[in-house]
């Protein structure tokens, strides 16, 4: 009958449990006293441990922190990522921002002032730069094609 093979993890966790059973009842004094036969410092280690406790504590507590700052990344990669088209000429480009600023009147207050209500004060560069920014929101999304060079 052929012989059953060695389970070495199993051998490896009865050496492991075997170690750690033999420093749970050590007493303080005989494992500061073996850590000095072996030329280590019982304070300078102490204090390792200490800072890997504390490193995993604050990893711990942080790590909702980390999460969050992980989704908004992925959030400002998606906005980057973003494409949308601006009429070229800039009158078109002033009708398409009345065309946005009436059908979301929401987003009216968002972004104008009392003094530019009717866009008559803004400049071609105010108006570009106001669309670009609500094309990488996504606001423009739905208007995509509403209004072309020809209108």
């Amino acid at each position: 009958m052929p012989e059953k093979p060695r389970d070495y993890e199993a051998e490896l966790r009865a050496l492991m449990d075997a170690l750690a059973e033999s420093v749970v009842e050590a007493t303080d004094e005989e494992i500061i006293s073996e850590m000095r036969e072996g030329g280590e410092d019982p304070a300078a280690a102490a204090e390792g441990v200490r800072a890997v406790l504390r490193h995993a504590v604050k990893a711990y507590e942080q790590r909702h922190l980390r999460e969050a700052q992980e989704a908004y990344e992925k959030r400002v990669d998606a906005i980057r990522r973003r494409t949308f088209s601006l009429p070229t000429a800039p009158e078109s480009r002033r009708k398409l921002l009345a065309v946005v600023m009436t059908r979301k009147p929401d987003l009216r207050s968002a972004l104008v002032t009392l003094q530019h209500r009717d866009f008559k004060e803004w400049t071609d560069t105010d108006i570009q730069n106001c669309l670009e920014q609500l094309g990488a929101l996504g606001v423009l999304a739905e208007f995509e094609g509403s209004l072309s060079d020809e209108q």
